[in-house]
């Protein structure tokens, strides 16, 4: 990896936990394209890479919310994290059957939908 990626990945990695911090979102939307442009990575290895990413943030995150005693573990924690490894795992064997582009076009079309409910939620709690 020469410099130039490398400094396109550090910018990257700032601007994704820039969001991630700020906004509690950004990681996937800001680390797949990145991973897509400053390398030559398949899609089949840019997703796995993005999520370790994600889940290594992720991880500073919830350490810390526990420090600060701001976790809500049983209501809300432990469910989702159930929840999200039931989807990774059915998901997980799937995702070798699409080819690139099909993944793209379904990670768009994810992204999509999730602005599109971030829009209407935020609507809505300006007409109230």
């Amino acid at each position: 990896m020469d410099g130039t990626c490398a400094r396109y990945l550090a910018l990257s990695g700032v601007i994704a936990g820039f969001l991630s911090g700020l906004l509690g979102v950004g990681g996937g939307f800001v680390i797949v394209p990145a991973l897509q442009k400053a390398t030559n990575l398949s899609m089949q290895h840019i997703v796995p890479t993005s999520l370790a990413v994600i889940a290594i943030v992720s991880a500073a995150g919830v350490a810390s919310s526990v420090a600060v005693g701001g976790l809500n573990w049983w209501p809300i924690a432990v469910p989702f994290v159930i929840g999200a490894v039931a989807g990774l795992l059915l998901t997980g064997a799937f995702a070798q059957r699409f080819s690139g582009p099909r993944l793209q076009q379904v990670f768009a079309l994810l992204a999509a939908i999730v602005a599109g409910s971030m829009f209407a939620k935020g609507s809505m709690a300006l007409a109230t």
